[in-house]
C-alpha cells in the first residue's frame, strides 16, 4: 500500500432536477437501468440490488458491439438527498471481482463519494469525487497516469444521466 496523498479526481455537474431525484437516480434501479451506461446504445441490467449502508449490488452494461461489462458494486454509506459513497468493481456474472483486464495494474478498490447539493427547488449540483482507496504503489501510479482520461468514463455517464433526467 502507498503512503501517498491521493487526490482525488473531481467532476462538477449540474442537473436540472431536484436534489431527490438526482439522489434517487443513482440509487433506485428503476433510473438506473436507464442512464448507468457510458454512451447511447449501451443496456444496463441490475441484476440484484440492496443499495443501503453496508449493501450491494451487481449489473451489467452491454455494450452496443454485445461486449459485455460486469460491475459489483459495494455500498458505505447511503444518506438521502446528501451523499452517496461506494467501491466499485470489475467483476464476473457472479459478483466476483476480477482484474481490468484492458488496464492492468488498475487499482482494485476504487471508492466513489457522491454529494449533491441543493441549488435551487428545480437545480442541483453533483460534486463527484473518485480515487482508489489504498493504492500500491503501481496502482497510484497508473491511477496517475490515466488521471486526464478520468472524466471520460464517469462523465459520459453523466451525460446520460442529464439525458435521462430530461426527460422526466
Amino acid at each position: 500500500m502507498s503512503n501517498d496523498k491521493v487526490i482525488p479526481s473531481e467532476i462538477l455537474r449540474e442537473f436540472n432536477a431536484p436534489r431527490q431525484l438526482v439522489f434517487d437516480a443513482w440509487t433506485q434501479v428503476k433510473h438506473l437501468n436507464n442512464w448507468m451506461f457510458p454512451m447511447v446504445g449501451c443496456k444496463c441490467e441490475f441484476v440484484s440490488a440492496n443499495i443501503v449502508d453496508g449493501g450491494n449490488s451487481l449489473h451489467k452494461v452491454t455494450m452496443p458491439n454485445g461486449n459485455e461489462m460486469w460491475l459489483y458494486t459495494q455500498y458505505e454509506e447511503v444518506l438521502s438527498p446528501e451523499k452517496l459513497i461506494f467501491l466499485q468493481y470489475m467483476s464476473n456474472e457472479n459478483g466476483d471481482i476480477v482484474p481490468m483486464t484492458h488496464m492492468p495494474g488498475w487499482p482494485k478498490d476504487m471508492l466513489a463519494t457522491l454529494l449533491f447539493e441543493e441549488l435551487s427547488d428545480d437545480r442541483t449540483k453533483l460534486t463527484f469525487l473518485w480515487e482508489p482507496r489504498n493504492p500500491t504503489p503501481e496502482e497510484l501510479k497508473v491511477f496517475e497516469a490515466t488521471r486526464a482520461e478520468h472524466g471520460s468514463g464517469w462523465g459520459a455517464g453523466m451525460e446520460q444521466l442529464n439525458n435521462y433526467l430530461d426527460s422526466l
